[in-house]
């Protein structure tokens, strides 16, 4: 019997269940019950019905693999859960690990730099097996420091993996949006030191609708020599919403810089506004087209 065989069916079909379960829970730390469910049935329409589901996570909770936790009981992971139906999904494997890596997260309270980046790379080694919660990213968050770059950057790898990758929110949203924002204030050391460093503070900025994207695409268009060096950042899927929710905003500040005659900014931004729309599925224009049915290539609009 392996690892996370149990042996309870008679054709081990609760074996096979339980390894895809560990290796799905592994990804994400804690998840609706919900959620584990409908993976289940999503991934195998003719394998599984809800009632086996529920009777394979019941039985692998009481062999002791899993535990699965009420509204109340999601508390200590720093989840707040209004409805008192729902239910958490939690690995109960691995104790020891989770042992060693909080206390190593207890750095963050009062380590100095090179501390808390030495526990920055030990959780990460640990990331198959050990999710941080939201209390642990509010934490995460707050350390967050544009003078001291490489343990900003370290924090900001992390910070993506959960709340884009993962989904795992901080529970103190406003505490990370107001971290994030002086790092784009005067980012020319940054840029220097960790180039992607920008890309992953206007991505985590862009998840939560924050304007801030925008102003900062608005300064980069209006004083870049080539916004196009950039634009890469402004182009995820995270972006697009913001983005478009600016949609006159930025018409406008094509228009300006067109006048101006930034006419590789004038282009690249509308790149950036096209790419927007695609990710959002409203349209999917070419380029050489600025008006529909109109060819205003080579036009000048001064």
């Amino acid at each position: 019997m392996c690892k996370w065989g149990f042996g309870i069916d008679k054709n081990n079909n609760d074996t096979d269940f339980g390894i895809e379960l560990k290796e799905y829970l592994g990804g994400y730390g804690i998840v609706k019950k919900e959620k584990v469910i409908d993976h289940f049935l999503k991934k195998y329409p003719r394998g599984y019905s809800l009632r086996t589901i529920n009777r394979k996570l019941k039985n692998i909770a009481e062999a002791g693999f899993i535990e699965i936790l009420d509204s109340k009981q999601i508390k200590k992971y720093g989840i707040e859960e209004s409805d008192g139906r729902v239910k958490y999904i939690v690995m109960k494997e691995n104790k020891e690990i989770t042992n060693h890596v909080d206390s190593v997260f207890k750095l963050f309270d009062g380590g100095n730099s090179e501390d808390k980046l030495a526990a920055l790379f030990e959780i990460d080694s640990y990331k198959k097996v050990y999710v941080l919660n939201p209390l642990q990213l509010d934490i995460l968050a707050k350390n967050l420091n544009k003078d001291d770059i490489e343990l900003t950057y370290q924090i900001l790898v992390i910070l993506s993996d959960h709340i884009i990758n993962k989904n795992i929110q901080p529970s103190n949203i406003p505490v990370l949006l107001g971290k994030l924002k002086p790092l784009l204030v005067d980012n020319s050391s940054l840029l220097k030191k960790r180039p992607a460093l920008r890309g992953h503070v206007i991505a985590l900025l862009g998840m939560y609708n924050d304007k801030a994207v925008i102003d900062q695409l608005i300064k980069d268009a209006r004083t870049m020599d080539d916004l196009s060096d950039v634009k890469d950042e402004y182009n995820k899927r995270y972006t697009a919403k913001v983005i478009e929710n600016h949609r006159t905003e930025l018409f406008n500040l094509e228009r300006e810089l067109r006048t101006d005659g930034k006419d590789k900014n004038t282009k690249a931004l509308s790149q950036i506004r096209d790419q927007a729309k695609k990710n959002l599925g409203i349209a999917d224009r070419d380029e050489s087209i600025s008006i529909p049915g109109i060819d205003l290539t080579g036009v000048d609009l001064k």
